[in-house]
């Protein structure tokens, strides 16, 4: 389910350094063990010849590569993120792991009762220009007080999936912050994004 992506996004502070999680292949924080640490960080992903650095600088002024830990078996899943330096925003773009319709589905769900999830004020509204079909998701997370947009889009042979988590006041709402630019984003990244396998 897409609003499970990013609850804890951002609510660390920037001696963090985000990783995936396993829902929807966005990034969450873990503690950086330092360079004399045992942790291994996975190559930068090919996503970020299409999310470059100046691509989110549009959403985080001084936007800086995450590093991906990468986990003891298999392979860490595919992400490219940002973070700001302070820590209170985080940006992060991943194929779908499930269809677009499958997506689209799932945010409906939520959007009818939120508050299990831990969201409050989801919206989900429809995106033109954008691929074949696309969706924003916008939501309030009260545990970690963030506000949170998805963009999921799907350009005929892959869903994408761009996510960016603020902190947010208690009385931030969805109209209060700026969705559209993530839609901008989302639409200057398209061209350059991995043709389908």
């Amino acid at each position: 389910m897409i609003a499970f992506g990013l609850l804890t996004a951002c609510s660390t502070a920037a001696q963090s350094t985000p990783t995936p999680t396993a829902a929807g292949g966005t990034t969450a924080p873990v503690a950086d063990k330092g360079a004399a640490g045992s942790v291994k960080t996975a190559p930068p992903s090919q996503l970020c010849t299409a999310l470059t650095a100046d691509a989110a600088k549009q959403l985080i002024a001084d936007a800086r590569p995450t590093a991906q830990v990468s986990p003891n078996k298999g392979e860490a899943p595919d992400v490219c993120g940002y973070a700001a330096a302070d820590g209170t925003s985080m940006l992060s773009l991943t194929p779908g792991t499930r269809a677009y319709d499958t997506e689209l589905s799932a945010a409906h769900d939520v959007s009818k009762n939120p508050a299990p999830a831990g969201m409050r004020d989801m919206r989900v509204d429809t995106v033109s220009g954008l691929g074949e079909q696309a969706l924003r998701e916008t939501a309030y997370q009260v545990q970690t007080r963030q506000q949170i947009t998805f963009v999921v889009w799907n350009t005929g042979t892959r869903t994408w999936v761009l996510s960016f988590a603020t902190r947010a006041n208690a009385s931030t709402t969805p109209a209060a912050v700026s969705d559209d630019k993530v839609v901008q984003v989302a639409r200057f990244i398209t061209a350059k994004l991995p043709a389908g396998r």
